[in-house]
């Protein structure tokens, strides 16, 4: 865009080459440094194109090698200038409006993120702004290798960014790392506790005192695995030592998820009403469009907003927003549920809370559903019986008590149930 306006404000002209020597032509060219541009081969010579200051300088070339040239169009400022010189204010906003687009092209008027799974846009938008970067900034000043290297530092998750500036546009392009939460070391003491009531059918213990084995039943705070190593000298005890418990133990339990369907509901039925209003938002302030002041005078309707910056090009936005608000009437029906169907709406309800609610590593055994009308509305509930990781660990004080030789723990002993 910024070439484009650059060689609009200089001007050039295409001119179209004809004669024997149009090779020799171009060489001659190339050595007093006139640069000919998009050159393209016809029947009968080469179009091409080259600037106002240069066309001058073909004469000497042109008798030189007996080859002729033709203007064939001329584009840009000058002529435009040329051509409306006694249409003073049409030339006068023309100027006014080409300046006021090269000023415009100076600033950024958009901020695209991508690549970005774990961090809010919101939280790169703001640090950038800290930083520089932002809605309007003045691109000269903008230092991005500086706000990269800022913004790598920043965020622990990021392993590469790129900003890259083309038009008006800046785009943050991220590169994230994964992150395995089970491989993160954390040397903090803890216990493990169960998070459940449930019948453990494994457990493998890293590190820490196994205090359960599989078949045991345990309610929900009872510690699963201690954090507490016995520190030993033969068979006597001379004290113990708080470290970090480390196991993966899973449990047979029980959940129930509730949920209740009215047998009569609403629907909207939409009509052909509908009304809308329209804003220029543009330099932090907005310019309402509504000069007859439109009143919604529906009694249901729905409120859509939509929102479209102004652009020239792909890459050239304008710091001009058109925000459309439309109002659109629908009329409530009432509508009522069979049993089948509300028991149907029911079962959906249900899996997407355990969608929500259980860990997908768990195993579901069974699923039972039972139905109530209670008050025109149906009730389910369900019994879900499964096996889930019911471990949950609780930080305890690190702490040394005695001198001692041997430490005794639970490292690496798994029972399973048969």
């Amino acid at each position: 865009m910024f070439k484009f306006l650059w060689n609009y404000f200089r001007g050039y002209v295409i001119i179209k080459i004809k004669g024997f020597s149009i090779e020799r032509f171009l060489n001659l060219c190339l050595n007093k440094d006139i640069n000919l541009s998009k050159l393209e081969e016809v029947n009968d010579g080469v179009i091409c194109r080259i600037s106002i200051k240069d066309v001058k300088l073909l004469k000497e070339i042109s008798k030189k090698t007996g080859c002729k040239y033709k203007i064939i169009y001329k584009y840009g400022m000058p002529f435009f200038i040329f051509k409306n010189r006694k249409r003073k204010m049409f030339l006068i906003g023309s100027i006014t409006f080409i300046a006021l687009l090269y000023y415009f092209s100076s600033f950024i008027w958009t901020i695209q993120v991508t690549g970005n799974n774990q961090i809010d846009n919101n939280d790169i938008l703001h640090f950038c702004e800290e930083k520089g970067l932002f809605l309007g900034a003045y691109k000269r000043k903008i230092d991005i290798k500086s706000i990269q290297s800022d913004l790598k530092n920043n965020f622990d998750t990021v392993s590469w960014v790129n900003i890259k500036i083309d038009g008006t546009k800046a785009t943050i392009s991220l590169s994230e790392n994964i992150q395995n939460q089970k491989t993160v070391e954390n040397t903090s003491a803890c216990d493990i506790i169960a998070k459940e009531k449930g019948v453990i059918t494994e457990i493998v213990t890293r590190t820490g005192t196994p205090l359960v084995k599989s078949k045991d039943v345990v309610n929900k705070g009872d510690v699963l695995v201690s954090g507490e190593l016995l520190l030993k000298e033969g068979e006597e005890i001379k004290g113990t030592y708080n470290t970090y418990a480390d196991a993966d133990i899973k449990a047979k339990t029980e959940k129930e998820i509730k949920v209740s369907v009215p047998f009569e509901y609403y629907i909207k039925e939409y009509t052909e009403n509908k009304k809308s209003t329209y804003t220029l938002l543009a330099f932090n302030k907005s310019f309402d469009f509504n000069l007859l002041k439109t009143k919604i005078s529906y009694e249901n309707y729905d409120t859509i907003i939509s929102r479209k910056q102004l652009k020239l090009s792909e890459n050239f936005y304008l710091p001009f927003i058109i925000k459309k608000t439309s109002y659109k009437e629908y009329i409530p029906v009432k509508k009522t549920y069979s049993i089948n169907e509300a028991k149907l709406y029911a079962n959906k309800l249900i899996t997407e809370k355990i969608i929500e609610e259980i860990d997908f590593s768990s195993d579901i055994l069974d699923k039972q559903i039972i139905y109530e009308e209670i008050e025109n509305q149906l009730v389910a509930t369900a019994k879900i019986t499964l096996i889930e990781d019911i471990g949950e660990k609780v930080p305890i004080p690190i702490s040394y008590s005695d001198e001692g030789s041997n430490i005794e723990d639970g490292t690496n002993k798994t029972t399973n149930t048969q």
